[in-house]
């Protein structure tokens, strides 16, 4: 898998523009992060229109270096997957290393994939959602930016399409348990355990396999 090149702050311009998404839906490639909200008349979104077809939705929050997000996609070239993440950097030089070398199946977002959940994703249309080690925001005054929470667990299992998948990895037991807490408040059934080979693996993954630190992986489903 090529390597992540391109300037982190050299905007997506010709070629890569067209992966990350954020020209589009808020009027400038350098509009993003918190606070950033898709322009209304762009409402209801229209991801088949984005990708050139009709196919299964997936959806990375926080993909980070999105070497994850990019496996996924070559993995299941049947599925169109989204990544949205906070951080600018990352999209940035994702969407200049997918312009090299793709795969054509994925789009970006640079924003609040908390806050872009409502408007851009409607009931049903998401076929899997991955949350994978997320920030465990440890501080108390911080606590409250920790992406799943009751209110979220309630939203994913509205996104989900029947039979779908919200997909959780963490190396933190406290931030596992606290998740699965939240999705057991919803008719999602779960957690349902899976295996390491069972998806790609994160930038964070790899290391914590290279130091022996134990990683929880578990799925909710929505019945069908």
């Amino acid at each position: 898998m090529p390597r992540m090149r391109g300037g982190v702050f050299e905007k997506p311009q010709g070629p890569s523009a067209r992966f990350c998404l954020n020209g589009l839906l808020f009027g400038d490639q350098a509009r993003g992060g918190h606070d950033t909200h898709p322009d209304p008349a762009l409402l209801p979104f229209d991801w088949a229109g984005v990708f050139g077809r009709r196919a299964p939705l997936a959806l990375e929050i926080g993909f980070n270096r999105g070497r994850f997000l990019r496996a996924l996609a070559e993995r299941f070239p049947e599925r169109d997957h989204v990544g949205i993440e906070i951080r600018r950097r990352y999209p940035w030089v994702l969407a200049h290393t997918l312009a090299e070398a793709g795969p054509e199946n994925v789009r970006i977002i640079w924003g609040d994939g908390k806050a872009l959940l409502p408007s851009l994703f409607g009931e049903g249309s998401v076929s899997h959602l991955y949350i994978n080690f997320p920030d465990p925001w440890w501080k108390s005054r911080h606590a409250k930016r920790r992406l799943v929470d009751s209110t979220f667990a309630a939203r994913t299992h509205e996104l989900l399409a029947p039979e779908g998948r919200v997909w959780v990895k963490s190396d933190v037991p406290a931030i596992a348990e606290e998740i699965q807490a939240a999705l057991e408040t919803t008719p999602l059934r779960g957690p349902i355990p899976f295996e390491e080979a069972d998806l790609p693996l994160t930038h964070r993954e790899r290391r914590c396999l290279q130091q022996g630190l134990p990683i929880t992986r578990y799925a909710f489903e929505k019945p069908a």
